[in-house]
């Protein structure tokens, strides 16, 4: 026989079970996602691609925009030999076998230095843009990926939104953990967004003032090197392998014959 205790523990079993039952069947499933699964989406696979981008950008410049390749010290010395002893077609020739930076400035020096003194600095000038071109076309593209990033993570945060709300309506759902699951979602591409244009933009400023020192460097370098150049006993002189082209004008105006009037 059943003691009092027994049958109201059983009466409260039946009681309470199918309210369980219920309970467990109605519980949302929390479906939990990799990090894989997270992140992905067309923009932050994009985005991956522009950091990868970025890492190269920041490498190649930051490595060859060092002093010791910027600015050889190996071809430093060896124009300086050239220059005390007045061989400039060699050191002519030297900056042509050893192409650099400082090699290229001063072989376009050397093949104007017969038209003097303004036509050998603004070879020399032209020279050192289009160094400087060679990184500061590299640094921009820090800058233009700095500024399209944010925009892509936008962009896949806005699409992602529409598609979530696009399917809670069709199926009808009205459950906030849902709608709340699917935005942290396509968040992730926001975030991605800024993760790459944050440190492209500091690098872009970075590299940016560190070539420009070096640059500078490199144009003073040059200079000290044509301090006290002999301009003027260069103005009959053409160094082989950078020959002029032009020439004595062979028309002449006063042989030139008159046009005839037009009727």
């Amino acid at each position: 026989m059943k003691t009092p205790l027994l049958r109201w523990l059983s009466a409260a079993t039946l009681f309470v079970l199918p309210s369980l039952l219920r309970a467990a069947d109605t519980a949302p499933v929390v479906v939990k996602r990799s990090l894989f699964q997270e992140l992905n989406m067309p923009a932050i696979w994009f985005l991956v691609v522009c950091s990868m981008i970025v890492v190269y950008f920041v490498l190649d410049v930051y490595m060859k925009s060092a002093p010791r390749l910027l600015i050889p010290v190996t071809s430093l010395d060896a124009l300086r030999d050239f220059f005390r002893k007045g061989d400039y077609q060699g050191a002519f020739n030297y900056c042509a076998a050893n192409p650099d930076t400082v090699t290229n400035v001063v072989h376009a020096g050397l093949k104007h230095a017969p038209g003097g003194q303004a036509a050998t600095e603004d070879a020399m000038g032209n020279a050192i843009i289009g160094e400087n071109s060679k990184f500061q076309n590299k640094i921009a593209y820090l800058s233009v990926i700095g500024v399209i990033a944010p925009m892509v993570g936008l962009t896949g945060t806005v699409l992602g939104m529409i598609d979530a709300f696009s399917q809670m309506g069709q199926a009808g759902a009205a459950d906030p953990s849902k709608l709340s699951g699917a935005i942290g979602h396509v968040l992730h591409a926001t975030a991605g967004g800024l993760i790459v244009a944050i440190p492209a933009f500091v690098f872009y400023y970075l590299l940016r003032n560190r070539v420009s020192h070096q640059i500078h460097g490199l144009s003073i370098a040059v200079s000290d090197l044509f301090r006290k150049f002999p301009y003027s006993h260069l103005t009959e002189i053409e160094f082989a392998g950078g020959e002029s082209y032009a020439a004595t004008p062979t028309w002449n105006a006063e042989a030139a014959p008159a046009e005839e009037p037009q009727a």
